[in-house]
């Protein structure tokens, strides 16, 4: 047993004479060990600090992802609306030349008639509605031809300054600031 316990006496020794090494020598500046303590600790804070920083910045820069993606996600979502809306409203628009055309047929045979008051409620309920909804009529006539809210189907001579638009064959609509369908309008030259 004894020559178990001799080698590890030995690096024992070895051990204890280095520390014995770095003790003399901070013994001179250290007394006691307290401030390697000390040292180890303020060391240890200063790494904690830093981590802390560093998860702090980590989480506002989660908070402001997220509400990027909160507020991204909510104009998506208006946008989407506003897409179906328009093409909604758009295929729409043949049914509301329908009536109209319906009514002033209606209007030719008995203006007084039930069939003609039948018309009239709906195309103005259907108008009333579709204003909620922010659906504009253009009917330009008389107005400046305008190449972005008028389609010219054909130009005639007229008394009238060149550029004016004499008739409106089809109304346009907008909605908002959209444009559905521009107004078919015959223009003078």
């Amino acid at each position: 047993m004894d020559t178990e316990n001799a080698p590890n006496n030995s690096k024992d020794q070895e051990d204890t004479e280095g520390k014995d090494l770095v003790d003399e020598s901070t013994t001179e500046t250290l007394p006691d060990g307290n401030e390697d303590k000390e040292s180890a600790f303020s060391q240890k804070v200063t790494e904690t600090y830093a981590d802390n920083e560093a998860l702090k910045e980590k989480f506002i820069r989660a908070l402001a992802d997220i509400d990027n993606l909160r507020k991204r996600s909510v104009k998506e979502r208006e946008e989407a609306v506003t897409r179906t809306r328009n093409r909604l409203i758009e295929d729409l628009l043949p049914a509301i030349d329908a009536f109209k055309l319906g009514l002033s047929e209606a209007q030719k045979v008995d203006p007084d008639g039930p069939v003609y008051q039948g018309f009239n409620m709906a195309v103005s309920q259907l108008d009333s509605i579709l204003s909620e909804y922010g659906l504009v009529a253009l009917e330009p006539t008389g107005d400046i031809f305008d190449p972005s809210l008028h389609d010219a189907i054909r130009h005639e001579d007229s008394d009238s300054e060149e550029g004016i638009i004499l008739q409106t064959i089809r109304p346009g609509f907008r909605l908002g600031e959209s444009l559905l369908r521009p107004a078919s309008v015959v223009v003078s030259k």
